[in-house]
């Protein structure tokens, strides 16, 4: 390579240093040239000023005397010896006295011309005799003039070529080893790898450059040698992936920079008929309009794209659902060379999802929707504000049915019901089944109360007539409660537990019936809180105390026996119900808690009575909630606890417990008795099934329900009931206990009706644990009570 060549970095360096040092040593030389002629020039000037001045004085008396001749010498002797080029004396009148010219003077633009004038002074007396003008050649100059600016110039020119070597050196010394860099550069970019790299063991910038190269050299070498060995494997591998696009099951198109289709499947020929290579891609032939603006939009900004778009099969005609998705082909550079677009068939898992959805928004059994559509489509009819009303029921007896009968004729039944709920519904309204037996109606719009309240009754009346299902004839019915509520701050929950509330209030007043929520129940609930939390304090501290009511025979007047009631007196709420807290309790799962307390102070007075000679039995209400989980168990180790004989132990029961558990309340029942405690069933008569559920569970004693007792004195028809429940009972081995006796009469009318026992207020209030002790051993009252 040429190192003083046009392009190489010497070069430009060199005349990047010398070019600047020529051009200030020329300023230099031009400065001083001028600066030298000024300083000869303002010589002359100077020289000139004097000559004029002594010429002047030298002349003022050979023309005072009119001496011309003494005047033309003068002035040959000042030309001849100061160099003047021309002088001249001028009369005052103008005339030319004299004047003397050098023989080798040639008159200039520039040569210095001085005039002075020519005085006479006599004592005070000045005259003016003429003037003198001398003319001083610019010649003169020229000889030292040039004789400074030769040697200005040698000067100069010894220090560029200094200054030019210097640099020459030193650039030199630079330039080499880039030099034989630069040649190696140019071995590599030619492909000679085999080149040696030079410098490689200096310590400064040139030795890191040259580092660097070498192990830039090695790098290309093993890249050629991956290259040679890989050409094969990269051939085969771009004939895969074009293998693997031709066969996809997505459909795969590939535009250049103009949109162009340059490749395309089998299956982009399926989803898009005309997208065909060498046509332009035009989006809006196969999709939706909404859907093509919105691909084109990001495919013009060269955006990734996305989206779901329905086309039709170009061979059946079936619709097809596409996920369409895609973005723009860019090089390593990031220049943009096109588009690349993929479809996939996502139909089956579209088929797929729409089922799934179903599935999770419909029951199972019956087809409607489920609780979770339901909810979904109250919230967002009342986002609307508008008026919405809901209805909550569930069907009467459907356990028993499902129990006796088997869960199939359970399930058909629960079919018939979904048929009737659905053909109750038309538009604005949406029937549901949230789970069981329980259904549920939504209706939307001005009069959705009236019109649910007449869908609800009519559904009432027909589920009170027979169905027949598969040869059985079932007898049910139907409980609703019904609660309305509107405007964009009502929340869905709130509609559903007030409707909740009135299915409950109408299951209380003896099912079959439909009740509209009213604030009423709103405080009921209200009220219903505050006691669940007021009793878990009570429970804590104890303040839910037993009371013993006497059961007395009827023949003889002897007591038998108490029933243990429990009482709860609050400080701020007074006396609380046992109707109004145990429903509480068995509601939100405090009746075992209530039961334990209650059973175990009980059992500790029967344990005691007994101890001192009582024979007969403290009777315990034991909650249908407490069945199912090993009654007989929870009993047991109660009796363990106070010590107390199982033979002192009644448990009362209701048919409740019969129709809500089955077989299993037999089999605790049963072990129950053989614990050796007697089982009464209460409140008798008031279920249509107490009569057929005797001999299935055979209890020890039954005890007739107080309103029968009430309405003894004025009822014949009740007469004649009571005395057909002794007779049965007595047939069956079970003694008869008449509940709620209040006077005389009722006692004697249970007497004639061949009652065992009487249980009520005519035998006195429910008593402490004190006062019944007392009742039992009157003897011993003062002694128990200051033992106590």
């Amino acid at each position: 390579m040429n190192s003083f060549g046009p392009k190489t970095i010497r070069t430009r360096l060199l005349i990047g240093v010398l070019a600047p040092v020529f051009l200030i040593l020329a300023a230099g030389l031009s400065f001083e040239s001028y600066d030298h002629r000024k300083h000869l020039i303002e010589s002359l000037d100077s020289r000139a000023n004097m000559l004029a001045q002594l010429t002047s004085a030298a002349l003022s008396q050979p023309l005072w005397d009119f001496d011309l001749i003494q005047v033309e010498e003068t002035l040959h002797d000042i030309a001849g010896l100061t160099h003047v080029g021309q002088a001249q004396v001028i009369a005052a009148d103008g005339r030319v006295i004299a004047s003397v010219t050098a023989s080798d003077y040639l008159p200039t633009d520039g040569d210095i011309l001085k005039t002075h004038q020519i005085t006479y002074t006599l004592g005070e007396y000045t005259e003016v005799l003429g003037e003198l003008h001398l003319t001083l050649p610019l010649a003169d100059i020229q000889a030292p003039l040039f004789e400074s600016t030769a040697h200005h110039l040698v000067i100069s020119a010894v220090i560029f070529l200094l200054v030019s070597g210097s640099v020459f050196f030193v650039l030199s010394r630079i330039s080499k080893p880039l030099t034989a860099i630069s040649d190696a550069i140019s071995d590599l970019q030619n492909g000679r790898l085999d080149c040696s790299i030079p410098y490689q063991n200096r310590n400064d910038e040139v030795g890191m450059l040259a580092q660097a190269l070498e192990q830039m050299r090695r790098n290309e070498i093993e890249m050629a040698e991956l290259r040679n060995q890989s050409t094969e494997a990269a051939r085969r591998e771009l004939h895969r992936i074009h293998r693997a696009l031709k066969s996809t099951r997505d459909g795969v198109i590939l535009t250049d920079e103009t949109g162009i289709v340059v490749f395309s499947n089998a299956n982009a020929s399926i989803f898009f008929a005309d997208a065909r290579d060498g046509d332009k891609l035009n989006f809006r032939s196969w999709l939706p309009e909404d859907v093509a603006e919105q691909i084109e939009e990001r495919v013009a900004a060269n955006e990734d794209f996305a989206a779901e778009a329905s086309v039709t099969h170009f061979n059946s005609g079936e619709e097809l659902n596409l996920f369409v998705r895609g973005g723009p082909i860019r090089n390593e550079d990031g220049l943009y060379l096109g588009t690349l677009l993929l479809a996939t068939d996502h139909s089956d898992q579209a088929r797929q999802a729409a089922r799934v959805k179903y599935m999770a928004e419909h029951d199972s059994l019956t087809g409607l929707p489920n609780r979770r559509l339901l909810e979904q489509t109250l919230a967002s009819w009342l986002e609307t504000g508008e008026q919405v009303s809901i209805l909550l029921a569930d069907l009467d007896h459907f356990k028993t049915i499902n129990d006796t009968l088997g869960h199939p004729i359970g399930d058909a039944l629960l079919k018939v019901v979904a048929d009737k709920f659905s053909a109750s519904t038309s538009t604005n309204a949406l029937a549901a089944r949230l789970g069981g037996d329980e259904f549920a109606i939504v209706v939307k719009g001005a009069a959705s109360e009236e019109r649910l309240s007449n869908i609800a009754n009519s559904l009432v009346y027909d589920l009170s007539k027979p169905l027949t299902i598969s040869g059985n004839v079932l007898h049910t019915g139907m409980s609703a409660g019904i609660a309305t509520l509107g405007g964009k701050d009502a929340r869905a929950a709130d509609g559903i537990r007030c409707a909740d509330l009135a299915l409950y209030e109408a299951k209380k007043g003896g099912r079959g019936r439909v009740e509209v929520f009213h604030t009423d129940l709103e405080t009921a609930i209200k009220r219903k809180a505050l006691l669940e939390r007021e009793l878990r304090g009570a429970l804590k501290e104890g303040g839910i105390r037993p009371v013993f009511q006497v059961q007395t025979d009827l023949r003889t007047g002897e007591i038998i026996g108490f029933e243990t009631l429990a009482r709860w007196h609050h400080r701020h709420l007074g006396s609380v119900s046992p109707a109004e807290f145990i429903p509480v309790a068995e509601e939100c799962g405090l009746i075992r808690e209530l039961t334990y307390q209650i059973m175990t102070q009980a059992f500790q007075a029967a344990a005691r009575w007994h101890d001192m000679g009582f024979k007969g039995r403290v009777a315990v209400n034991l909650s249908p909630k407490l069945f199912g989980s090993q009654v007989d168990e929870f009993v047991n180790d109660c009796l363990y606890e106070t010590g107390c004989p199982a033979s002192a132990v009644e448990a009362e029961i209701t048919e409740t417990v019969v129709l809500s558990s089955g077989q299993s309340a037999l089999r605790e029942i049963e072990a129950l008795q053989r614990l050796g405690v007697t089982v009464a069933l209460d409140d008798f008569g008031m279920g249509y099934s107490s009569l057929s559920y005797l001999q299935k569970f055979p209890v020890n004693k039954i005890k007739v329900d107080a309103a029968f007792v009430s309405k003894l004195p004025e009822s014949p028809e009740t007469k004649a009931i009571v005395v057909a429940i002794a007779e049965l009972g007595h047939a069956l081995g079970m003694h008869v206990t008449g509940e709620g006796a209040e006077t005389e009469e009722h006692r004697r009318l249970l007497q004639e009706c061949k009652v065992d026992y009487l249980q009520g207020y005519f035998d006195g209030p429910p008593l402490a644990e004190r006062a019944a002790t007392a009742r039992l051993f009157p003897g011993e009252g003062l002694h128990l009570q200051m033992s106590g």
